[in-house]
């Protein structure tokens, strides 16, 4: 008779050598095809630098080729030299050496665009969201590229930096003389109780600070007695997978898986589960997400779904499933390339499928497909976190985003609160306020053009190049006409997102960011939805056993 075991060993012993064999024929298959085409790019390389018409810089030749080469592949494959690398390394350790603020260019100038990190030299030195600079150390920022005046105002901890600010509604330049330090970002914008028990948690980013920042704020709320908690991920563009697992770490029990990762290599394959047990394992849990919630958002509030931990609320998110690792090249570059997509612990593709070649090929047709939770409801992959509760954002016209482009909201905040120093923490938008914004865009020249009108232009130019019936031109003047007196209305309906986006700028302006996001929170119709399932328990529990 033979003997069970022996012969169980000998079948895995034969299906290890078939893998084997397999891996080394696909391992071959690769290898011969870089080097049946690599002499071929040697060779149209060499040939260019030496034949081409006009001097060529070799070393801006390779990038182009290493550039195009990656760009068949998708936007998050890419080469990354010295400067990005510094960069990169901020945005996973959050961390890094300088005065703590975020710098952007508004109206062609460097400027300061939003309050200072709280604690840093900065902040304690006064310098406000608004300011700008106009030299560093002496050195003209005009002139210079945003990066540039980043890198100057960085440095070692222990250093002088000397910033010359102008701020507005001051007649004279102000020099801050800064003492560098290191800078922690914090990942958790805001946390703090809204409708008296309720913990809300906004995540900005996952680096490798987040779970703890998310658990010192759970610690803080369960001081107290604690309702519930919603977690906001919206318009957060991910992070660190890392990140992602020990976030959903704290809601979910130990054991349950949160991720796993499937590409063509076998190091590819993985599967990340929950190693301790949760801070925060029972009671309502909501997390909000919509179509700027990607990546690490992505696989938090999937795993929250598929296991039943808590709801999910909001608009369907943005569909990025795809896992990059960093390989070093030298010492001042590296390649950002990616090898694998996300899956859900019930098997969802993060990933949308409409992107490109990087569609979910499990997928039928481009149909969406049925999974199921841990209690059984269905869920659907075909790309992106569908909500358990979809909420469409409300439609905001052009007018209010153009607005917004151009920073009529914030430059207006900036000039209002330095004239009204005297505002109310609760700052209410009056029609004294809502007048002097349109006062000041029309001492601004601002002129809003509607999409429609560059239409009605090129009609017009080639109605006059065409030699058309002079009828068509008038019928073009009269729809300019309509067209304009649509414009004029557009203002007085759009009163309550102007007054919406007006409060938060002069908050924040006025009173910091931490007030700008209380304020935010009481007009914010998702997490006023989020509050009611949390008070509701009999529909928030229907909702998870559906």
């Amino acid at each position: 008779m033979s003997n069970p075991r022996r012969t169980s060993i000998g079948i895995g012993v034969v299906s290890m050598l078939i893998l084997l064999i397999i891996v080394r024929i696909y391992a071959n298959d690769v290898f011969s095809d870089i080097n049946r085409t690599f002499p071929i790019l040697k060779e149209v390389y060499k040939e260019v630098a030496i034949r081409y018409v006009d001097d060529v810089d070799a070393e801006k030749l390779l990038k182009a080729g290493i550039d195009g080469m990656l760009g068949t592949l998708d936007p998050y494959s890419n080469y990354i030299e010295k400067e990005d690398k510094e960069q990169l390394q901020i945005l996973t350790d959050g961390k890094y050496e300088g005065v703590g603020m975020g710098l952007s260019i508004r109206n062609g100038d460097v400027t300061v665009a939003d309050p200072p990190f709280i604690g840093t030299p900065a902040e304690r030195a006064g310098i406000r969201e608004g300011d700008v600079i106009i030299r560093v150390d002496d050195e003209p920022t005009q002139g210079k590229s945003l990066d540039e005046t980043v890198q100057r105002i960085r440095g070692p901890a222990g250093t002088a930096v000397v910033l010359t600010i102008r701020r507005n509604g001051m007649d004279t330049v102000l020099d801050f003389t800064l003492i560098r330090e290191k800078i922690k970002i914090e990942d958790v914008r805001y946390a703090g109780i809204v409708d008296g028990d309720i913990g809300y948690i906004r995540l900005t980013r996952f680096s490798k600070n987040a779970a703890q920042e998310i658990r010192e704020a759970i610690r803080d709320f369960q001081s107290e007695r604690l309702g519930g908690v919603i977690l906001d991920l919206r318009s957060n563009p991910g992070g660190m997978l890392e990140a992602a697992v020990h976030v959903s770490d704290v809601f979910l029990p130990k054991g349950a898986t949160i991720v796993s990762t499937r590409g063509r290599s076998r190091g590819s394959i993985q599967e990340f589960s929950s190693r301790y047990d949760p801070l925060y394992g029972d009671g309502p849990l909501v997390v909000l997400v919509n179509g700027g919630s990607a990546s690490a958002s992505e696989i938090v509030a999937g795993a929250i779904q598929d296991h039943d931990r808590g709801l999910v609320i909001g608009d369907t998110t943005f569909g990025k499933g795809l896992v990059q690792t960093v390989v070093p090249l030298s010492d001042v570059a590296a390649l950002k390339i990616t090898t694998a997509k996300y899956y859900t612990p019930s098997g969802r593709c993060i990933q949308r499928q409409d992107y490109s070649m990087w569609s979910d090929t499990l997928a039928n047709d481009g149909e969406e497909l049925a999974y199921h939770t841990d209690k059984g409801r269905p869920v659907f992959g075909g790309g992106g976190i569908i909500p358990d509760i979809v909420i469409i954002p409300d439609r905001v016209n052009d007018l209010v985003w153009d607005l917004q482009r151009k920073s009529m909201y914030f430059n207006f905040a900036v000039e209002y609160t330095g004239a009204h120093t005297d505002l109310d923490s609760n700052v209410t938008v009056s029609n004294d306020m809502l007048q002097a914004f349109r006062k000041y865009l029309k001492k601004e020249g601002y002129t809003y053009k509607h999409p429609i009108e560059s239409t009605l232009a090129d009609l017009k130019k080639e109605s006059i190049k065409e030699g058309y019936e002079a009828s068509l031109l008038l019928d073009i003047e009269k729809l300019q006409k309509s067209l304009n007196q649509v414009k004029d209305d557009m203002f007085e309906s759009s009163i309550k997102d102007i007054t919406r986006v007006l409060r938060l700028e002069v908050a924040s302006k006025a009173f910091g960011s931490r007030r700008e996001s209380e304020i935010g929170l009481q007009d914010d119709k998702v997490v006023q939805r989020a509050i009611t399932l949390v008070r509701d328990q009999a529909l928030y529990a229907s909702i998870l056993e559906q």
